[in-house]
């Protein structure tokens, strides 16, 4: 019998002020997917706001979050909130 597991990558960091948990978690969550592994990115508290692309700081980090989260709708992983 196959056991399969589900990654799960959680944060609540608000991305107003913290894009880095952020992008790792979208990052590590399409690495998983990619590799055919389930998985999914949760996001809980201030992290929620990610929804709403525009609260995202212009910087470089935050450019790479909105990526992340754009290429995300496309991937074969799930978001919760």
């Amino acid at each position: 019998m196959t056991q399969r597991r589900k990654l799960i990558f959680f944060t609540t960091a608000d991305p107003r002020n913290d894009c880095g948990a952020l992008f790792r978690a979208y990052h590590f969550a399409m690495a998983a997917a990619t590799a055919g592994l389930e998985a999914e990115v949760r996001l809980a508290g201030d992290a929620v706001a990610v929804a709403d692309l525009e609260v995202i700081p212009d910087t470089e980090m935050g450019r790479d979050v909105r990526q992340k989260v754009a290429s995300g709708r496309e991937a074969s992983f799930a978001v919760s909130f």
